[in-house]
């Protein structure tokens, strides 16, 4: 993922799993609708689970937008039996596991009986799983997912290994060929998969999930539609699960996004004093651009789920500690929809030294309009005045222009 990447492709909401990392957290799994009148019913999940220890205990949690709720803990037998009772009003999201590397996440309808014979260290891919139509369409996925992940893995390690080869540049065109033509399959046989479960569980799982980290299969401005029609058949079966409800308030987001037009504003050029940004900081206090005055600021707009963006964020950490004590200075501007996504972003990337703000309104963000922004990345140099010295700098070009700025001080 390279140069600009447009506002457009925003992120959906908030997830708390990440099944794509490099670390294996839980993630969504959804149920297909078994009964839209089945409701206020007791589930039950039993079964056993091999080489369980004397000491573990197998958890339960229901999984909800930004949180494991505790619903129930248990002691498998020696044998390694185990069983959870429980009450749910509709189909709802559980968490069944050992420890965070060994889990099975579930999405049960009300009344149903599942039975589960697992491994320990391998509840994700259980042995037995019965009770649950919408849980098997979600594995089924997995596995096309996971052979997705490996041939994208297989030509990331071609390439790894032909670095020092003359014939790397060639090698890199077939190689994006390749991957292009992968994912676009992936992305039909899922787009497929959504319209036949738009109205079921399965269809949010689906909507939410990422083929690397940062990259989502379906892409909201891509595929405003699919989100529509999901959005319209859960609603209107489920107006009270919290996992629906969310999606909801997304869309609604989504429809005015997709369909505001072009903005008006003018993009500053160098030469002109950069306009006053005031905008709330992560812990909710006003922060003024104006106050930086005397320092030379990269003004950067980004968003956590802007691929192009977490790219370059090591760079402007490798550029602040290089040049900060000569007076250099960042002030990032977010373009998220939630707090909880930017804030984890400034953590992950290790950007908490210098100034964040958003008003967390995406392109409805006033900083949209004021300064004519079409895409993200982007960014101005101000001067120590708040003038601008250049536009959309980043990699060695922003370096080349700060030793030029700085480098003689």
């Amino acid at each position: 993922m390279k140069g600009n990447f447009t506002l457009k492709k925003q992120k959906m909401f908030y997830l708390i799993f990440d099944n794509m990392g490099r670390r294996m957290i839980p993630v969504l799994v959804a149920v297909l609708i078994l009964a839209a009148g089945c409701r206020n019913g007791n589930f039950s999940i039993s079964g056993t689970i091999e080489g369980a220890g004397e000491r573990d205990y197998l958890l339960l949690r229901e999984v909800k937008p930004g949180l494991l709720e505790p619903v129930d803990s248990v002691m498998p037998g020696k044998d390694g039996r185990f069983s959870f009772r429980a009450e749910t009003e509709w189909p709802s999201f559980y968490m069944l596991s050992i420890d965070d590397n060994d889990y099975l996440t579930l999405l049960v309808s009300p009344g149903e009986k599942l039975e589960i014979n697992a491994v320990r260290n391998s509840l994700a891919a259980p042995k037995e799983l019965k009770g649950s139509e919408a849980t098997a369409v979600i594995m089924k996925f997995r596995e096309e997912q996971e052979k997705v992940k490996a041939r994208l893995q297989e030509l990331t390690d071609t390439y790894n290994d032909s670095i020092d080869s003359p014939r790397l540049p060639l090698l890199m065109d077939s190689l994006d060929r390749k991957a292009a033509e992968i994912v676009t399959a992936f992305r039909e046989k899922s787009i497929n998969m959504i319209e036949e479960n738009k109205a079921s569980m399965v269809a949010i799982y689906l909507l939410n999930q990422h083929l690397v980290p940062g990259l989502q299969l379906i892409e909201p401005a891509k595929n405003p539609e699919l989100f529509y029609k999901v959005d319209s058949a859960l609603y209107a079966l489920y107006p009270e699960s919290d996992l629906v409800l969310d999606l909801h308030a997304f869309v609604a987001g989504l429809r005015k996004s997709v369909t505001v037009g072009k903005r008006d504003g003018v993009t500053p050029v160098p030469g002109e004093i950069l306009h006053d940004i005031v905008l709330p900081g992560p812990d909710g206090d006003t922060l003024r651009l104006s106050s930086m005055r005397g320092k030379v600021v990269l003004v950067d707009f980004w968003a956590a789920w802007c691929p192009p963006c977490r790219e370059e964020n090591p760079n402007l950490v490798k550029m602040y500690d290089m040049y900060h004590w000569l007076g250099f200075d960042i002030f990032q501007v977010s373009l998220d929809l939630r707090k909880e996504e930017w804030t984890e972003a400034i953590r992950k990337d290790r950007l908490g030294r210098w100034k964040h703000v958003s008003d967390l309104r995406y392109r409805d963000s006033e900083v949209v309009k004021q300064f004519g922004l079409s895409e993200i990345p982007a960014s101005f140099l101000i001067d120590r005045e708040g003038r601008v010295i250049a536009v959309n700098l980043r990699g060695d070009d922003l370096r080349k222009k700060l030793e030029e700025v700085l480098g003689g001080q």
